[in-house]
């Protein structure tokens, strides 16, 4: 299916399920609590509304990014002691084909990552 395609079919079921009165009512109740919690409101809407676009926009690295995020809610949440995360998140199959530079390029790139799921975690699990 060509690109636009996918586009007007996401965008179809978006409307028909009511996707946009949804995300509305969501910024509005982050920013409320965020407002509570004595945050910056203007800058959780903002947050919100780049995830938004990136979801709507770059659909595949949006769903790759929630999972990645999934995972590292699983870590934290897990009564395991889990001693090295960065390498539990790793696929270890890709990382046997990289060269040691490449690789060493891969797992700094994936502990930013994990380090930016790690503060989501904490700004949205704050007790």
């Amino acid at each position: 299916m060509s690109t636009f395609k996918e586009y007007a079919k996401r965008a179809k079921e978006r409307m028909k399920n009511g996707f946009w009165e949804q995300t509305h009512k969501s910024i509005e109740t982050e920013q409320q609590v965020a407002a509570t919690l004595g945050l910056n409101t203007h800058k959780v809407g903002e947050d919100s509304r780049r995830m938004l676009q990136r979801q709507i926009y770059d659909y595949d690295g949006f769903c790759e990014e929630q999972e990645f995020y999934a995972k590292v809610v699983e870590i934290l949440e897990s009564d395991e002691l889990v001693s090295n995360p960065i390498m539990r998140l790793a696929d270890s199959e890709y990382m046997q084909r990289l060269t040691p530079a490449e690789r060493q390029s891969y797992l700094a790139k994936l502990a930013s990552k994990y380090r930016q799921a790690v503060e989501r975690y904490r700004r949205l699990h704050k007790s």
